[in-house]
């Protein structure tokens, strides 16, 4: 059991660390704009200005709250990959977990991207019942073909890698006005930011699987 729990704790400890620091820096300045742009547009941006002062402070609950959330994350993440790479024969170690950690990547953030934008405060996702469960059936389904896919030995690095530069395509077809545009500009840097926030949180966890799984 340790040799499954001790490799997922550490690399979620250190990714979620990574991950919030990045966030802290690059995503959340962009989510607390559009709060004040929100408040702005009710007229209470004054008010929160003087509130939420200690939001300037890089030690507040708001922080620790995201730092807990995003060690959790990453642990379930490294769970799930080191469950994947056990099922798959636990063989050439770091192949195996870059295609599962490169398939996390493409199957709980990207496939989702297609349908459901990350959203800023202030900006309305509609049905969200509605939303989440498209989020869900889309992981699930993704998650089946693939498995399905991968026993057949249809399933390769370069098939993922076609698949994510055709779907990264076809997220900027369907967003053109935001992502080469920038009719939004707040907007299309806080996709760009999550983009690369997952990124990071995908390749930390390959690379700290992949040293401290010990076969």
């Amino acid at each position: 059991m340790i040799k499954y729990l001790y490799p997922a704790l550490v690399a979620g400890l250190i990714t979620g660390f990574v991950v919030t620091l990045f966030n802290l820096f690059f995503v959340q300045p962009l989510i607390v704009e559009a709060e004040l742009l929100e408040l702005h547009s009710a007229g209470a941006a004054h008010e929160h200005f003087h509130d939420g002062g200690e939001d300037s402070s890089l030690i507040n609950e708001r922080n620790f709250l995201t730092l807990l959330v995003n060690i959790a994350m990453s642990v379930a993440f490294s769970l799930i990959v080191i469950g994947f790479y056990y099922i798959r024969g636990g063989s050439n170690k770091a192949r195996n977990l870059l295609k599962i950690t490169f398939t996390g990547f493409f199957i709980f953030f990207l496939l989702p991207k297609i349908l459901i934008l990350p959203q800023l405060p202030g900006q309305s996702l509609g049905n969200t019942t509605y939303v989440q469960m498209l989020w869900i059936l889309t992981t699930l389904a993704s998650i089946a073909i693939l498995t399905i896919a991968d026993k057949l030995n249809y399933f390769s690095v370069k098939l993922l890698l076609l698949l994510t530069l055709t779907l990264i395509s076809i997220f900027i077809l369907l967003n053109i006005d935001l992502v080469l545009y920038k009719t939004d500009a707040l907007h299309s840097t806080f996709i760009y930011y999550t983009f690369i926030s997952n990124l990071i949180l995908w390749t930390l966890l390959y690379l700290n699987l992949n040293y401290f799984i010990k076969d």
